[in-house]
This record gives C-alpha cells, structure tokens and sequence, in this order.
C-alpha cells in the first residue's frame, strides 16, 4: 500500500495547519517525523498542536509558507544535519536546529550517556576509555569514516545509498574499517575496483580534516556504534539488546526535563514564546524553571 505521508509536500502541511487552525486557537510545533513526536511530548502544553512533517524540507517549507502569509503560532524543530559544515544553515525566525547534527546526538548528551552507561556498561572497562568523556571521543573516532562518507554523498551528491550500512560488518574490534565500509556499500553500478579505490582515497583525504563531530556525526551512528561497542567493548550485552533503533529509544526514555531545561533548545523555545506571546509551547512546569535575569 502506498503511504500517503510518503506523497506529502510542505503545502500540504501548511494547508492542514490552516484547517486545524479554525478549530484550534493554541500554538502549532512541526516536527520532522513520529520519532520526534515522541521525544518532545512529555516537555508539551496541552494546548499545542504537534504535526508531523515527514521530513525536514517539509518542515522547513511549511514553515516559510505559513510566515510569509502571517500564520501566527507556528514553529519548527529541526535536524541541523551538515548545513552548519557547509555554511548553509538557513536562519528563520520560526525554526530552532538542533545544537549538534540532529536532535538524536543532542539526546545523547554527557549526563544521559553517563546514566545509561552505568546501568549497562562495565564500570572497568569504561575508566579504561576515560570515562564518559572518552568514550564519547572513541565513539567519534570509531564512527568518522561513515560520517565522512555520510558528509560527501550529500555534499558532493556521490549516490550511494546509505541508509542500511550494518556498523557491526564495517567495525571490527569496534573501529569502522574503510576497506570494508567502502565494500559494504559500493553496490550495483558502483561495484568497480576503479571506484572503490576511488571512494576509498575520497574518504581518507576528508577524513584528515578538522571537523566539529557534534556537526559531522549522525546520532544513529553514534547510538549504533555505542550499542556495537556494548557486546564487549564496554560490556557484554546480548546484539538484540545493542540495535540502534533500541538505544535511540532508550535514550528518548532517559533524557530528563533536567537535561531539557539546562539544553539551548530549552532557551530558545522560551524565547520564541516571549516573541510570539499568548502562544505557548512548553508546559508550565518547565517555563517556570526558566533562569531569572
């Protein structure tokens, strides 16, 4: 069966606002996709209406829709992806970006990951990376390769498809290994030695380059990376216990209003709600832990 969500536009969306608008006087919070809804929901007022996107040019577009006409109590929460490598990031009155890559990484912030790793991780083998601060550096370095080619296949629109890389193939001994991710994707047309080599070079060279990881790393692939690091790096947990998709859950489940209020977005979503009074987003136990000036 075809989705429809999958043949939406931002006019659509804008358009649904619009209609939900005649019944609903509260403020509006677009999201990027369902995983977002569920992260955000238990910061919400009752009062605002959250919509799913489908994806960031969605988002972005209904956005711009929507102020262009002066719809007020409309605003969007979004992925930063590589647009603050590029110098691309597009500034707007009503879109707050993650701080980091996207919003997954921001969750995995130092307190939630310190917390997460205590309930599961080897004490031992944790101070032998450093603590949290140095597993949070391995992590990184682990994964660089697969945000390096993340990076060029967007910047440089190379084409491959990277949406089911398997980190356990490409991490042996828990460091991805650019042979093998380079043989992991070059399917189909891509398969040739000439341009495996090709890709290969490609990915060494930007890799030496000094890039911010918060801006460069993906937090599935950190998430992903951590759960392959916990089967025996830092401990040993059974595989199905390390998917990706059940660290990003169980790091939505332990990220804290503590967490919330000491994060920029927290901040910022305020500050959108002074400029853009009487709409509210926030529930009112956390705008009255808002910091006195």
């Amino acid at each position: 069966m075809i989705s429809i969500a999958a043949n939406m536009d931002e006019y659509d969306i804008a358009q649904e606002i619009r209609l939900e608008r005649q019944l609903h006087k509260g403020s509006f919070l677009l999201l990027e996709g369902q995983d977002d809804l569920k992260r955000f929901a238990k910061f919400l007022d009752r009062t605002c209406s959250t919509v799913n996107c489908f994806g960031r040019k969605n988002l972005v577009g209904a956005i711009l829709i929507l102020y262009d006409e002066g719809f007020p109590g409309a605003l969007g929460l979004g992925d930063a992806d590589f647009d603050r490598i590029t110098n691309s990031l597009l500034v707007h009155e009503g879109i707050i970006y993650s701080e980091g890559h996207d919003f997954d990484l921001d969750w995995a912030c130092e307190s939630v990951l310190s917390r997460y790793l205590s309930e599961v991780a080897h004490a031992d083998k944790c101070e032998l990376l450093g603590g949290t601060p140095g597993i949070t550096t391995f992590l990184f370095n682990s994964v660089r390769p697969i945000s390096v080619l993340r990076y060029l296949n967007v910047h440089q629109g190379l084409g491959y498809k990277l949406s089911r890389i398997r980190h356990h193939v490409v991490a042996p001994d828990t460091i991805v290994d650019i042979n093998i991710l380079v043989d992991h994707v070059s399917t189909g047309a891509f398969g040739s030695p000439a341009q495996k080599l090709s890709l290969t070079n490609l990915i060494l060279a930007h890799a030496k380059r000094e890039f911010d990881s918060y801006q460069l790393t993906n937090g599935h692939d950190f998430l992903t990376m951590l759960g392959v690091a916990l089967q025996e790096k830092l401990g040993d947990r059974e595989i199905p216990q390390t998917w990706g998709s059940e660290i990003e859950l169980h790091f939505r489940l332990a990220y804290s209003e503590d967490d919330f209020v000491a994060s920029s977005l927290f901040l910022a979503i305020i500050a959108w709600q002074d400029e853009n009074v009487p709409y509210v987003v926030l529930k009112p136990s956390l705008i009255a832990r808002r910091p006195t000036l």
